[in-house]
């Protein structure tokens, strides 16, 4: 198993490891399938700047304010269609 590694650079930048898959995101919150469960990343302006799930790697620029492990999804699924779908029109 790799490991799940995140640095975070004054609440700005953040850069992780071990990532299986993205969620969710959108300019307030990103949602990360990791290694260890689900991290939510909370705050304003919020965009990922590098994704490569092939390496399980990915890098979000933003005002970071919360961050929260979460062992299941809750509610993601209904959101995340909503999201695909602005992403598809």
């Amino acid at each position: 198993m790799e490991e799940h590694n995140l640095k975070l650079t004054n609440r700005g930048f953040m850069e992780l490891t071990g990532i299986n898959n993205v969620d969710l995101f959108d300019e307030e919150e990103v949602v990360l399938e990791t290694r260890l469960g689900y991290l939510h990343i909370k705050g304003e302006d919020l965009h990922i700047t590098m994704l490569s799930l092939e390496e399980g790697q990915v890098s979000v620029e933003g005002k970071v304010s919360v961050l929260e492990y979460k062992a299941a999804k809750t509610d993601i699924k209904t959101r995340g269609k909503n999201i695909l779908n602005r992403l598809l029109k």
